[in-house]
């Protein structure tokens, strides 16, 4: 009788997994080579752009679309401007497509669609470069989500207006350049996503200079009291570990954010992405064990030598 499977550590085809993330950052260094002759330098935020949608459709079970478009409400005037997101995942079950406009990238998932708001699940927004700059601006764009944040509507309302109790939404970052490795003050940004339902945090997928495919997940920070001495304070570099000074939003809540880099960062987003689509995400727990490893660990394991 065979023994009993417990979790291994690291899991089985981890390193795998983090083929994909290399393909993303692969095209996304071809498009930056390419932007180099380009006067408006936009082309790489593109590519990098198409190479999530990409990844994402090919990772989601097929219950999930995953497109860039519009979100669309009959709560809202025909007057009113609708805004274009990067990366709109809905329920492609269920969700009828109001309408398609092509664009450059050729792809399914370079059309743009415009979506019912019931139906939308998750919105991420994607910038080539983590900076003050690129972060509020990405939280800036999701901030027009918030007409659409209120509600949400009751279980058995007939005309939905505002988007599900389940949606979420955060910051994809392709790169944090050694230029900005000091750059506290974007860490800090990530706090202003604390007023947008749903805001996660985000990722960074690759850290100039990090050897090992490590990806930067970005976490808020809850605390009902300040704390001392945040890291800005001692130079710190955010491409090893990053963790902002508290910022009061009440008398009994402080927020900061925190940067941490691990290996095993990529195959978590991917699958607390999905656990948060069904409702199961909880922040106690990892969200899945596959793509769970690291080189350090791999180091670790003893060799099996013959007899």
């Amino acid at each position: 009788m065979t023994d009993k499977l417990e979790i291994q550590f690291p899991s089985q085809g981890w390193k795998q997994f983090l083929t994909s993330r290399k393909e993303m950052l692969d095209a996304y260094d071809r498009a930056c080579e390419k932007a180099k002759s380009h006067e408006v330098e936009v082309y790489q935020g593109k590519v990098a752009e198409a190479e999530l949608r990409k990844w994402l459709s090919r990772f989601l079970p097929k219950r999930y679309g995953v497109t860039s478009g519009y979100v669309v409400s009959p709560g809202l005037k025909s007057n009113q401007k609708t805004p274009h997101f990067d990366v709109i995942i809905y329920d492609q079950l269920e969700a009828p497509i109001l309408w398609v406009e092509d664009s450059p990238d050729a792809s399914e998932q370079g059309k743009s669609r415009a979506i019912p708001v019931e139906y939308v699940q998750c919105i991420l927004e994607v910038k080539s470069q983590l900076s003050s700059k690129t972060c509020a601006d990405g939280i800036e764009h999701l901030g027009d989500l918030i007409p659409l944040m209120g509600g949400p509507d009751e279980p058995g309302e007939r005309y939905k207006l505002h988007l599900p109790t389940t949606f979420f939404c955060g910051l994809v970052f392709f790169d944090l350049k050694r230029k900005n490795e000091f750059n506290y003050a974007a860490l800090t940004k990530f706090v202003d996503g604390v007023g947008l339902r749903g805001f996660f945090g985000g990722i960074v997928l690759r850290g100039e200079g990090i050897q090992e495919q490590s990806t930067g997940k970005v976490s808020l920070l809850r605390f009902d009291k300040p704390i001392d001495a945040p890291l800005e304070n001692t130079k710190s570099s955010l491409l090893l570990f990053g963790m902002t000074g508290c910022i009061k939003i009440t008398d009994t809540l402080y927020l900061g954010a925190m940067l941490m880099w691990q290996e095993s960062n990529f195959a978590q987003f991917g699958f607390d992405v999905l656990a948060m689509m069904r409702g199961t995400y909880d922040i106690r727990f990892v969200s899945s064990f596959y793509g769970m490893g690291s080189s350090h660990w791999e180091q670790a394991i003893p060799e099996k030598t013959g007899a």
